[in-house]
């Protein structure tokens, strides 16, 4: 197991936002919600599949930390080792802020794209080491603190990095967005303004949301 993980094992999902963008995505996507199975990488009170688990969805969960969560079937395992075998393939899979987090982020999206249905989806968020703030601290030769550094990341993304491993990994993008820029309605309502900038610049966001199926 990854030791630097354990930060975790009391967590709770605290930013909503990309949990939204997410939701409204699925619910968008797809007619009918009912009988899907939702795999989550990286659960978490408070996350998509604890959102989406009122809808009728089947809900499944996987951490490296122990989780439990009514309605939600977890295992514990490291994704690392690729995904426990469920018994069931996946209409969606959803790892929010958890791909910075593995060792072969290349390997983590082959084992996403093997457990999904034919016309399943793979959502995937990670911090944008790009984001509006970091360029200026960069600029200046600091580290790119707001989200993306931390002793715990493996990884580090941009927009264009991140469309590479997906045409790589043979998975189409859909679309890809950021939560937000400067600051979300986390902090006040305007924050709602630049959560909607965040769909039309993605590359200046603090995370950037790749929706994406096979080809």
């Amino acid at each position: 197991m990854d030791k630097k993980q354990e930060v975790f094992e009391h967590f709770e999902v605290p930013d909503p936002i990309r949990i939204k963008k997410a939701y409204n995505f699925i619910t968008e996507y797809f007619k009918d919600l009912r009988n899907l199975n939702l795999l989550e990488c990286g659960v978490a009170k408070g996350g998509l599949a604890d959102m989406l688990k009122k809808e009728g969805v089947r809900c499944f969960g996987v951490d490296v930390n122990p989780r439990e969560i009514n309605g939600i079937k977890i295992i514990q395992s490291d994704l690392n080792k690729g995904i426990p075998d469920f018994g069931v393939k996946f209409d969606i899979i959803f790892a929010g802020e958890v791909m910075e987090h593995l060792f072969d982020d290349s390997a983590f999206l082959q084992h996403c794209r093997e457990a999904l249905r034919p016309d399943g989806i793979l959502i995937i968020t990670v911090p944008n080491l790009v984001f509006g703030p970091n360029r200026f601290l960069m600029l200046f030769g600091q580290v790119p603190k707001y989200f993306a550094y931390a002793p715990y990341h493996y990884h580090m993304y941009n927009r264009k990095t991140l469309a590479s491993m997906f045409k790589e990994g043979n998975l189409k993008v859909l679309k890809l967005v950021s939560t937000h820029i400067l600051f979300s309605t986390r902090r006040n309502k305007l924050g709602r303004v630049f959560e909607i900038l965040g769909d039309i610049f993605p590359s200046l966001g603090a995370h950037l949301i790749v929706f994406a199926k096979k080809l």
